[in-house]
């Protein structure tokens, strides 16, 4: 008979994206607040926009 496996650490919990300061759309005029939240400043991933604070993301074509 075998040795049991000791049992695995709990994974940890995900945490937020962290995208610069949050001063960061006060300095910037240019700065994409997110359409559904209003609140954070969303980031540019390939060819869509996502929302760090609530994870919304636009399509890729726009429409």
């Amino acid at each position: 008979m075998s040795e049991p496996t000791p049992p695995h650490p709990p994974a940890r919990p995900i945490t937020a994206l962290r995208v610069g300061s949050m001063d960061r759309k006060q300095e910037d005029p240019d700065v994409v607040l997110c359409e559904r939240c209003g609140k954070e400043a969303m980031y540019r991933m390939h060819a869509v926009w996502r929302c760090p604070g609530c994870g919304f993301k636009t399509d890729c074509c726009g429409w």
